[in-house]
C-alpha cells in the first residue's frame, strides 16, 4: 500500500470521499495505514464525510457493515447499476447514432460510474461489439454530442436561427428557422423546425445541417406551429410526416411487431389462422414506405384513397423490372 503522510484533514476526506463514491468498501484500518493517522482521526474522517451527506446530499448515506468491518456509500437506488450500464451501453451500439471517436468515450466513461468489480464483469460482455462496431459512414468527422446540446438549448431559449443544409439529393441550401423539437429515429438525429418560407414545421437530420448563426429575422412566438413531440412520434414512421391516416390492413406476418411498429394500433379481428385485420393510425408517406418493406404479407383495405397508391406504386415499382 503508498502511504501519503502528513495529508490535511480535508485532502483525506476528499480521498475518502472519491473512493466511497465509486464504489469502494473502506475499512477504518485501511484508511489508518494509507495517511499514519490514529484511530480517532480515521474516526472523525469517516463522520465528517457523513455529516456532509447528511447535510448536502441527504440521499445519500455512508454506511457501516458490522460483519465485514467497512463502510461504503448507500446510493438509496440513485446509482446505475450494472445491468442499467449494460442496456445503455447496447442501446447505444445498436443504434449506430455516434460516430466511434465519440461513442468510445460516452462508454468509458458509463463504465466508470461503476464499482471496480462491476466493471470488471461489464467490460467482457461489450469488449467484442464494441471493438466491432461500423459507425455510420457520413458520421466520420461530426460531433453529433455537443450539436445535441447546442441545438437542445437553441430549442429551449426558443431562437431563430440560418442553417447551411446537405440535402438527401446532395443539394446545399440556406433556410431561416425556428428549432422546435428534437427527437432520434433509425439511426439519426433530427431536428424539428418551423419554416416560415413554407409556413410549416420541417424535418431536418442533424448531421446534414453543416453550419448555422443566429438570425436578424426573429420569427415570434406565436406564427410558430406547435409541435407535440410526444404525440407526433406515434404517428411518424421513419421520420416522413405527410397527411395523417387511418388505415386498416390483413396481414400475415408477426403481429406483435406491426402493432408495434404503430403506437396508435390495435387487432380489429383474426381472419383465419394467419391472417389478422389490423388499424393503425399514422402519417401516409412513411406507413407506406414500410407497408412496402413487407412484401405480400400486407393487403391494404381501407382508405380506398390509400390502398390505391399503394397498387399505383407496385406497378411503378414493377415497371422498373420490364424489359
Amino acid at each position: 500500500m503508498i502511504t501519503i503522510e502528513k495529508a490535511n484533514a480535508a485532502t483525506r476526506q476528499l480521498y475518502l470521499y472519491r473512493l466511497l463514491a465509486s464504489g469502494e468498501r473502506l475499512a477504518k484500518k485501511d484508511h489508518q495505514d494509507k495517511f499514519k493517522i490514529d484511530a480517532r482521526t480515521a474516526q472523525r474522517d469517516f463522520a465528517s464525510i457523513r455529516n456532509f451527506l447528511s447535510d448536502y446530499f441527504n440521499k445519500y448515506n455512508l454506511e457501516y457493515d458490522a460483519k465485514e468491518h467497512n463502510y461504503y456509500l448507500n446510493s438509496n437506488g440513485l446509482g446505475l447499476s450494472k445491468a442499467q450500464c449494460l442496456v445503455l451501453i447496447k442501446v447505444l451500439l445498436a443504434s449506430r447514432s455516434l460516430a466511434k471517436k465519440e461513442l468510445e468515450p460516452l462508454v468509458a466513461s458509463l463504465v466508470a460510474l461503476l464499482t471496480p468489480q462491476d466493471q470488471k464483469d461489464i467490460k467482457p460482455i461489450i469488449r467484442s461489439e464494441l471493438a466491432s462496431y461500423v459507425e455510420q459512414k457520413h458520421l466520420k468527422d461530426k460531433q453529433l454530442l455537443a450539436a445535441i446540446y447546442t441545438f437542445s438549448k437553441l430549442i429551449l431559449q426558443k431562437e431563430t436561427i440560418t442553417i447551411e443544409y446537405l440535402t438527401q439529393r446532395h443539394k446545399y441550401i440556406t433556410r431561416t428557422i425556428a428549432p422546435v423539437a428534437l427527437t432520434f429515429s433509425d439511426y439519426y438525429f433530427y431536428i424539428v423546425s418551423y419554416n416560415p418560407q413554407f409556413k410549416k414545421n420541417i424535418i431536418y437530420r442533424l448531421d446534414r445541417i453543416l453550419n448555422w448563426k443566429y438570425s436578424d429575422q426573429k420569427i415570434p412566438d406565436d406564427q410558430r406551429i406547435p409541435f407535440d413531440l410526444g404525440d407526433e412520434k406515434k404517428k411518424i414512421q421513419l421520420m416522413y410526416p405527410g397527411t395523417p391516416i387511418t388505415v386498416q390492413f390483413k396481414y400475415t406476418g408477426i403481429v406483435e411487431a406491426a402493432l408495434d411498429k404503430f403506437p396508435i394500433s390495435k387487432t380489429i379481428k383474426k381472419i383465419d389462422e394467419q391472417t389478422f385485420l389490423l388499424e393503425v393510425t399514422t402519417y401516409d408517406t412513411g406507413a407506406l414506405m414500410w407497408f412496402l418493406s413487407q412484401k405480400d404479407m400486407v393487403t391494404i383495405v381501407s382508405p380506398p384513397e390509400f390502398r390505391d397508391e399503394m397498387k399505383a406504386t407496385i406497378q411503378r415499382m414493377l415497371a422498373n423490372y420490364e424489359d
